[in-house]
């Protein structure tokens, strides 16, 4: 078991080696996005990072820290609500791997459930789980969009013919805009990254945004993720401009096969000359088309500025599991199942009329959980 930054640091090579044989891993599970944000978020001494060796080979890995939960001590993934994937990294060429990580992880003292509460469909997790010697819940969590990458007139014959008409226009529009879109170096994310918390910061003033993004430990952590990520092809950075003035930024994560848009930040002025939405999503699906992935997702989250896109809807599971014996969860794992079951009937209401009525539930079941 890793415990330390320096160790978790120095595993970069190993990791990202064990990363890339994963199919269905994504960028959330790359070794700088997990090691940025345990030093941003966690002290040394919470930290449960579980590794799998054949030789010097890495062959399994769960990226980990401990939380306390009420009595409870749990095993939560390193990214926490900042990540939209949670998952565990198994070598599938290693047929022992996955077992050997169970192994290991009821070696680690103390804890009584292991929590990924965003399970994507064919993740190394979702098979793994399974053969866990422990009770298993699975729960609905959250809902992702996602769309196909096809050339633009295919995208376009998804949705309705009406919309479609309007999309194009809205693509004519920003062609003719003349913004110039620049996809950043790995040195330059360093200045980037103030620049884009700055734009975020105006596009939801007076609205009800994340304010963890507006943090300083936030910073450092997108900077320090970001950086290596930028270098090793894992993530893109991209500024737009408009007659030389910075109006948008944006941050694009890749995985093996799929880009996924994490966090931008617009200039409130730019909504008058064009549909910015349009303006992402576009230039997203052409650096997807151009990397060869297959998949561009908007996480999580059912926003109209997705939804009129027609997306595939896809969604991920909360998966807990409880350490085998008499003590197992402590009665933890049946209520945090049900927690995750109001969250998730409360997302559904977003889609109808008791839309703030469904945010005031998600909102104190966080509460209940943070305090718990």
């Amino acid at each position: 078991m890793v415990s330390g930054h320096a160790d978790l640091d120095a595993l970069a090579g190993a990791w990202d080696h064990l990363w890339r044989r994963v199919p269905g891993a994504t960028a959330f599970q790359t070794h700088a996005w997990s090691s940025a944000w345990a030093r941003a978020y966690v002290p040394a001494a919470r930290l449960a990072v579980v590794t799998v060796w054949d030789g010097d080979t890495l062959v399994a890995a769960a990226p980990l820290h401990r939380v306390r939960r009420g009595p409870v001590t749990a095993l939560v993934p390193l990214g926490g609500p900042l990540s939209d994937s949670t998952d565990v990294l198994v070598d599938p060429q290693v047929p022992d791997a996955g077992a050997r990580l169970t192994d290991a992880l009821l070696q680690v003292p103390g804890w009584r459930v292991l929590d990924l509460p965003e399970v994507l469909p064919g993740s190394a997790a979702e098979t793994w789980a399974p053969g866990w010697p422990g009770r298993v819940r699975r729960t609905p969590s959250s809902l992702n969009l996602q769309l196909p990458v096809l050339p633009q007139a295919e995208v376009l014959a998804r949705v309705p013919a009406r919309t479609a008409g309007t999309l194009r226009r809205k693509l004519r529009k920003v062609d003719k805009a003349g913004i110039e879109r620049t996809e950043l170096t790995p040195d330059a994310v360093p200045d980037a990254v103030p620049a884009l918390i700055r734009l975020h910061e105006a596009q939801w003033a007076g609205r009800r945004g994340n304010p963890e993004h507006l943090t300083a430990r936030f910073r450092t952590f997108l900077t320090e993720s970001l950086v290596p990520m930028v270098e090793r092809g894992q993530a893109v950075v991209v500024e737009y401009r408009l007659d030389g003035r910075l109006v948008a930024s944006e941050v694009d994560l890749v995985g093996h096969r799929q880009l996924a848009y994490y966090l931008a930040g617009i200039d409130p002025s730019l909504r008058s000359h064009i549909d910015t939405s349009v303006l992402l999503v576009s230039g997203a699906l052409d650096l997807a088309r151009r990397l060869g992935l297959v998949e561009y997702s908007f996480l999580r989250g059912d926003e109209d500025y997705k939804l009129r896109w027609r997306p595939d809807h896809v969604t991920a599971e909360r998966v807990l599991l409880a350490r085998p014996g008499l003590l197992g969860s402590g009665g933890h794992l049946p209520v945090t199942a049900a927690a995750s079951a109001v969250m998730s009937l409360a997302r559904r209401l977003l889609a109808g009329r008791a839309r703030e009525v469904a945010r005031a539930v998600m909102h104190r079941v966080r509460q209940a959980r943070a305090s718990g």
